[in-house]
């Protein structure tokens, strides 16, 4: 039995279903030029646990290229609804390396692309896709995807190809057919027959090579889900797809298999242009087929001139599919139902898939559905669960008309640039929305003088951004947020109870944020501190507030924990639930060799001074991100006891941390804590070290667990969110 592997949308038309919603197809431009193969013995990809790590020897993408690169992407299904997006890998040396991950159950694609056009497959993967040769893939099992994984050697069926001689296309060609493992060629009864279509630019291959039809076929079967029957995968690439159906595919299947000739026990479904042929033969020719199936396909023609009575005569099911607004299908079914209902077609409507855009994942799982369908009483009504209604057509804002991006109800972001780049190559918008919420970039498409592309759906939360317009970073001019230690970077709010916490306050109801300033012996200048103060904060209160001092990270500043963490929500937040002490919150600037000085020798006087604080140990906090969390650490072993709480997110101590006073460190510390994302936070095995070193020394600590994020603002804001409520109770 063939081997079955990945989806893949093909070179010329992969960017067209990636990641865009109706009225805002991706970018076609900029296609790429493929490499010769070239040679490599250490594997490009390592895949454990649903992480995918990449490693790719640069100089083996420039030799193929004949060229210097400057930029490595992999690029496969790695994006929000399973869409196209490019995953940035860091050149370091001659390696070009990346973890992306946990990914989801399931089939994935990519391939490797230097410097926005140049591609080259994977040498060291052995799998292949016949219509995309510069692509590899991978599986990931588990719960989700039992019915694409490989079905045990004894359930499987046979995977076999005949030829044809195709008047229509004026060649010899071949097709693919399954058939169960019990199959009888000689039974008396002919077998059912589904003959399933491939999409625009693919070929008869692609549904067992990218759409594991194979497996699932495999598992429906041994499970009992489906009827035998035999699945005939032929080459719909003609100008003609009912005459090749009827004169070439079908007679050729029945030449080569014992299959029906009876209409009621045919059935013809194909996905994208494959779908679209199949409305065609019902439309044309109804009656020849008693189930019809159309995958993410909506543009029938027109429809008003319909044999609307034999097509109900003799069709037992009419069952459409589309994924999410992402499906550049997605408004055409719209239509097409409402035209359809005008004319008194009978059909069924599986509702939108919301976790699926135009791509092998929503195909995948109409196939699963459709199958079980066929021959057979259905296994339910109605639409799939969970599967939505289409109220209304996904409308976004006229080119032009909105600052950039707009946000939908429903976590739907469409994004347009201003005229500027007009003359660009390649323009993708590079985000936090990755798995784990690891950055990757989305396509954009040419939109007349600018560019556009609708990702979604996004979890709510705060997302930040830029343009990556041919190479070079760049800001969103449309969008005016910005970030002071980040020129090219932008935000956005995906709105949403989960957000809750990082959602602005209602006005008038948070506490204030205002500019500290005092003298830097260590940096020798005048510098600046945030300051958050709780609502009601009273500046002449007997009894002083307790104060938590946060840090930033590496190449940031004072601003970063309000621009990009969301500090002031949070805590706005906590306070008006009550969740938290009345503090005072100190954000200062820790870009100085010794952090430990700045910080007791003038960061802290300048607060006591300035602010109605505690000077006493027990009433001060202090945590950090990144290296703000290696300098929480130092404070820490430097001055233990000096502040009753502290944070460490991403971060620990470098080493065996031997001249830690333990005793000092337990006596003076109320609460050690320590936040860490998942493997893909590049801090990860320094925290484990450090973990193990503080069991084996016997310091006392909190750990929060491995957060599922990277490192950055997703982790920390989680960190915070954590740790502040347990300060000073």
């Amino acid at each position: 039995m063939v081997e079955v592997q990945q989806e893949v949308p093909t070179a010329s038309w992969r960017r067209a279903i990636a990641s865009v919603g109706t009225g805002a197809v991706v970018a076609v431009a900029g296609l790429g030029v493929a490499a010769p193969p070239v040679q490599a013995t250490e594997p490009w990809l390592t895949v454990e646990d649903g992480f995918a790590t990449f490693e790719i020897p640069v100089d083996h993408v420039e030799e193929a290229f004949g060229r210097d690169v400057n930029q490595v992407v992999a690029e496969g299904n790695f994006g929000p609804s399973a869409n196209w997006a490019e995953f940035g890998l860091s050149i370091s040396g001659d390696t070009a390396t990346g973890t992306l991950g946990p990914l989801e159950p399931g089939l994935y694609y990519y391939q490797v692309t230097a410097d926005d056009h140049f591609t080259v497959k994977d040498p060291t993967n052995p799998t292949s896709v016949s219509s995309e040769p510069e692509w590899s893939t991978f599986f990931i099992e588990g719960e989700g995807a039992e019915l694409l994984a490989d079905a045990p050697e004894s359930d499987r069926g046979d995977l076999q190809t005949f030829t044809y001689r195709s008047s229509v296309a004026h060649e010899e060609r071949t097709a693919l057919a399954w058939t169960p493992p019990d199959y009888d060629e000689d039974r008396r009864e002919p077998y059912p027959v589904l003959h399933l279509q491939h999409g625009g630019a693919q070929s008869y291959r692609d549904w067992v090579e990218v759409g594991r039809a194979a497996q699932i076929f495999d598992n429906l079967y041994a499970a009992g889900k489906i009827q035998p029957m035999v699945v005939v995968m032929g080459n719909g690439n003609v100008d003609s797809f009912p005459d090749e159906l009827r004169r070439h595919i079908a007679r050729a299947a029945q030449r080569n298999f014992n299959i029906s000739r009876d209409p009621e026990q045919r059935a013809l479904a194909g996905l994208s242009m494959g779908g679209g042929h199949a409305f065609e033969v019902l439309a044309d020719r109804p009656g020849d087929y008693a189930y019809v199936g159309t995958f993410g396909a909506g543009r029938f023609g027109q429809l008003d001139d319909l044999p609307v009575e034999d097509i109900n005569e003799s069709t037992k099911l009419f069952r459409m599919y589309v994924g999410n607004p992402t499906d550049i299908a997605y408004n055409d079914v719209f239509h097409a139902m409402s035209a359809l209902d005008e004319a008194g077609v009978e059909y069924e409507f599986d509702g939108a898939n919301p976790d699926a855009g135009h791509n092998w994942d929503a195909w995948q799982e109409n196939l699963i559905d459709f199958a079980q369908r066929l021959f057979q009483e259905p296994p339910f009504e109605g639409m799939s669960p969970g599967h939505l209604a289409i109220e209304s057509a996904f409308e976004t804002p006229p080119s032009g008309t909105t600052p950039t991006p707009w946000v939908s109800e429903d976590g739907y972001v469409t994004f347009e640039t201003s005229t500027q780049f007009a003359d660009a190559e390649h323009v993708t918008v590079w985000a936090n929305w990755g798995a784990s919420h690891l950055w990757t970039r989305v396509e954009l498409s040419k939109a007349g003088d600018r560019w556009r592309g609708t990702v979604g759906p996004l979890e709510p939360g705060w997302y930040h951004y830029r343009l990556i317009v041919d190479m070079e970073p760049t800001k969103d001019t449309g969008n005016p947020t910005s970030v002071t230690s980040e020129p090219t970077w932008s935000q956005f709010l995906v709105p949403g109870e989960s957000a809750r916490l990082v959602s602005p306050a209602a006005e008038g109801q948070g506490g204030e944020v205002q500019d500290m300033s005092y003298q830097s012996d260590v940096a020798g200048e005048q510098r600046t501190a945030l300051v958050w103060t709780p609502p009601g904060y009273d500046a002449d209160r007997d009894e002083p507030y307790p104060v938590f001092y946060l840090q930033h990270g590496g190449g940031q500043s004072y601003t970063d924990w309000t621009e990009m963490g969301q500090a002031k929500n949070i805590l706005d937040n906590h306070f008006l639930d009550g969740n938290l002490e009345p503090m005072v919150v100190v954000m200062g600037n820790g870009n100085v060799d010794d952090f430990t000085a700045e910080l007791l020798n003038n960061i802290v006087p300048a607060a006591e001074r300035q602010l109605n604080v505690s000077s006493e140990p027990q009433e001060r906090a202090l945590a950090g991100l990144s290296m703000g969390g290696f300098q929480t650490m130092q404070v820490l072993a430097d001055e233990p006891g000096e502040f009753a709480y502290i944070g460490a997110f991403s971060a620990g101590f470098f080493g065996d941390a031997p001249s830690l006073d333990v005793e000092a460190i337990n006596e003076g510390t109320t609460l050690l804590r320590v936040y860490n994302g998942n493997r893909t936070d590049f801090t990860y095995d320094l925290v484990r070290s450090t973990l193990a070193t503080f069991d084996r020394l016997g310091v006392d600590y909190e750990f929060d667990g491995w957060f599922e994020g990277p490192h950055g603002w997703d982790t920390w804001q989680h960190a915070l969110i954590d740790f502040a409520p347990r300060l000073f109770r």
